[in-house]
């Protein structure tokens, strides 16, 4: 059962949902996790407004395969309580019934013995820090943009896994002709960084790739042009989130003729600029 007022005014709740199944399928028990999430979320235990949403997370993450432990429940059930009387009836409707909703679901569900989770194999590239790679742009959009005949170029600078264990590769993004192409760290440091997006005083230059299966990265039409370790940073990039770099996606449905990055990459050229140091 789905509650998106709630986790849009909690949104804690599904971070955690997600947490609980993606350690379960990386193979650790129910009371290992449970005892894992109260250690991580520890300072946020303590505080009386995110108290009653872990909890309630934790009962919700329990209750997809049924496994709901008693401590938990009675839990839970308090804290809906808890944040009804704060928060529910301040005119939201959709988030008063969701509240109902919640308290009856958690109420006529019985504990039960952990649940069996079938281990989670997610796809890595093997990316190593450096590695660069091009993609000739074919998309209309780059012809009246300034980019018809160039390539956008992806330099991996980290990666991360994010809350359902996916490998997310973190990179810096720019464009060339195709005809110049960089053999070198240094002619790929004249390119310069496209911008992705103003933060503050400077600007974000992360970007994420994510791929499915090796099929899927294969639809990228990626081609690995070397390993450059040592280009410098942009100046002038401020600190990051890598969880809300821009995101780019290859195909979005499997018979998808366009490439979907492509016509990011020229929207963001024409917008933001590439910044040159």
């Amino acid at each position: 059962m789905l509650f998106p007022s709630l986790i849009d005014c909690y949104p804690i709740i599904g971070d955690i949902i997600n947490e609980y199944r993606t350690q379960r399928m990386g193979g650790i028990g129910r009371d290992a996790v449970l005892d894992l999430l109260f250690h991580s979320y520890s300072e946020e235990l303590k505080d009386s407004d995110d108290r009653p949403a872990i909890y309630i997370a934790l009962a919700l993450a329990l209750c997809k395969k049924h496994e709901l432990v008693e401590q938990i429940k009675d839990s839970a059930l308090a804290a809906i309580e808890q944040l009804k009387n704060h928060t529910a009836w301040n005119g939201n409707k959709q988030l008063a019934e969701e509240y109902k909703k919640l308290y009856k679901h958690l109420s006529a569900e019985t504990c039960g013995a952990e649940a069996v989770y079938k281990s989670q194999k997610c796809y890595n590239p093997g990316w190593n820090y450096g590695d660069t790679f091009v993609h000739s742009l074919s998309h209309p959009m780059a012809k009246t943009v300034g980019l018809n005949g160039w390539c956008v170029v992806f330099r991996k600078v980290n990666e991360y896994q994010d809350a359902l264990g996916h490998n997310i590769q973190l990179v810096y993004t720019t464009v060339c002709p195709t005809d110049s192409i960089p053999n070198t760290a240094k002619e790929l440091q004249s390119l310069g960084y496209l911008r992705m997006m103003e933060h503050d005083k400077g600007w974000d230059y992360l970007g994420q790739l994510y791929f499915k299966n090796k099929v899927d990265e294969q639809r990228w039409q990626l081609q690995k042009i070397g390993c450059f370790p040592d280009v410098e940073c942009p100046k002038d990039a401020m600190p990051e989130d890598p969880r809300v770099s821009m995101p780019f996606f290859g195909t979005i449905h499997r018979n998808s003729k366009e490439l979907d990055y492509e016509k990011d990459i020229c929207r963001i050229y024409k917008t933001n600029g590439v910044n040159k140091d």
